[in-house]
């Protein structure tokens, strides 16, 4: 009931949204598919290309994050089964508590919605933790019996299947860093998991080199595709972590609070308690609390760092949110227990912050344009207007249609922004006409359709909420005229505006 609940909440909202910046980036995987890209491995467009063959609408683009959603919550489930297996009569509102928390959760539910590379994440991250529990398992020896041969093939069955577990470790590795490079962390879990399970001695069988092995198969892809682009998205990838600013500890805790609003308000509290409460011991292998402290603590604690110097989105969490969800479900048992009506108060809360973020987003906010605002040319202020975060989710694929029609009637050939964070969704609606970035700075636009010829004529686009003066000047084009602007409404109220320029005689560096 509450997976199919989720279900519904994300096609609906999948149906009535544009795509965001970051889904229609990938997406744009699907159109310009390659072995990897600038800014992560592949896999995100590989499998978004199998729904583009049915015409790439919004809906059919958020089909792939609906099931990477519905297989994380299934993971989650299966997860808790075997490690607080206790926990599993309890619920909340009727609903299985690991899994109401999941539903009470405003991240994942966004990437049930909007496909990135962590969204993919959730689920392998379930699928690699499963195979290390079964993997810190004690082998099994043959016994002398009267029944000798009957153990003796026991033990090979044993041997083969545990083979095949190493098998699919490796493939799920695999397939994890072809989804985003901090699968690497997955792969530190896997090994701080059986070092505390049986020490050392299993890196001398050939179970782990075999998948390793599988693994790096599985990433050839984009070593290939970094040797011949001279390691580019390695290079962006470290310089995107190292962050541009000095680390600063204000950031850090606002990350820390932008993190708790976003999973959860109930979430520390309940990781706290699972923490203190669930000391279970083991004779057989790892602690519960060892294993799901391996996957989700080290990227916890990579990404609050990270944050210090402002280079950390709360999404990049998610992941290791869902490893550490076990253990947050045994916690929120206890406490529903001990203080069962202040839990439900803080998770009706929770549950009232979700409700309202979809309204807003299918809404677009709470604010709208005045008659000034709704007439500022490109680069003016919006009469210091706050900004409304909700009207990113509207009214672009109606600016991409009307700039391709603007380049059709102008005899263009091309569609332009300032910047490359608006240039995903212009590119992925105006598909396939080209988009390219004014700014530039050797990005993955750069890649897929190159630089302005010299004196090339372009259809600027520009957008109220992030705008900036026409990219007129000895470096840039000769004149830019303002040919439309065009109002985003939602909801009879208009929320932000474009405007649609054509821009002469490009002066600046070329291909």
């Amino acid at each position: 009931m509450g997976v199919g609940l989720g279900v519904v909440l994300h096609l609906v909202m999948g149906a009535f949204i544009d795509l965001s910046p970051d889904e229609a980036h990938y997406a744009l995987y699907a159109a310009q598919l390659d072995w990897s890209y600038y800014d992560h491995p592949p896999l995100v467009g590989w499998l978004q290309w199998v729904f583009l063959q049915f015409g790439g609408s919004n809906l059919w683009m958020r089909v792939v994050p609906m099931l990477a959603w519905v297989l994380a919550a299934w993971g989650v489930m299966r997860l808790s089964d075997v490690l607080y297996p206790q926990i599993t009569n309890s619920f909340l509102f009727g609903i299985r508590v690991d899994l109401g928390l999941l539903l009470l959760s405003p991240i994942p539910h966004l990437l049930g919605l909007a496909l990135t590379p962590d969204a993919l994440l959730m689920p392998l991250t379930c699928w690699v933790m499963w195979l290390t529990w079964q993997l810190c398992q004690p082998d099994e020896a043959p016994t002398k019996s009267a029944g000798q041969r009957i153990a003796s093939n026991r033990y090979v069955d044993i041997h083969a299947h545990r083979l095949v577990t190493w098998l699919l470790l490796g493939l799920a590795l695999g397939l994890s860093g072809l989804a985003k490079y901090t699968a690497v962390l997955l792969a530190l879990g896997v090994v701080l998991a059986l070092c505390r399970s049986k020490g050392w001695r299993w890196l001398l069988q050939g179970g782990p080199w075999l998948a390793f092995a599988v693994a790096l198969l599985c990433v050839t892809p984009v070593l290939y595709w970094n040797a011949v682009h001279d390691w580019a998205s390695f290079v962006y990838q470290a310089n995107h972590a190292a962050g541009s600013q000095t680390w600063q500890a204000r950031k850090l805790l606002l990350y820390v609070v932008v993190v708790i609003l976003s999973f959860g308000l109930f979430v520390p509290w309940a990781l706290r308690t699972g923490v203190a409460t669930r000391k279970i011991s083991q004779t057989q292998g790892v602690t519960p609390g060892f294993l799901v402290g391996s996957f989700g603590l080290p990227g916890v604690l990579l990404l609050f760092y990270l944050s210090g110097r402002g280079s950390t989105l709360p999404h990049w969490a998610a992941p290791f949110f869902v490893a550490l969800l076990p253990m947050i479900a045994a916690g929120a048992t206890d406490l529903l227990v001990n203080h069962a009506r202040k839990v439900q108060s803080v998770l009706a809360l929770q549950a009232l912050i979700c409700v309202a973020m979809f309204a807003l987003m299918l809404t677009g906010g709470f604010t709208s344009e005045n008659e000034k605002q709704s007439l500022t040319a490109p680069g003016v202020g919006v009469d210091q207007a706050p900004k409304n975060p909700f009207a990113d989710l509207h009214g672009w694929s109606q600016a991409a249609e009307r700039g391709v029609r603007w380049a059709q009637e102008k005899n263009v050939s091309t569609l332009a922004v300032t910047n490359w964070t608006l240039a995903s969704r212009i590119a992925w609606y105006a598909r396939p006409t080209s988009v390219k970035v004014v700014h530039s700075h050797g990005d993955q636009f750069d890649i897929w359709f190159g630089r302005f010829n010299p004196h090339q004529d372009a259809i600027w686009i520009d957008w109220s909420l992030m705008s900036f003066k026409p990219p007129v000047g000895i470096t840039q084009f000769a004149r830019c005229d303002v040919l439309e602007n065009l109002p985003v409404r939602v909801a009879g109220r208009q929320i932000a505006h474009f405007h649609l320029s054509h821009c002469q005689d490009w002066q600046g560096p070329s291909e």
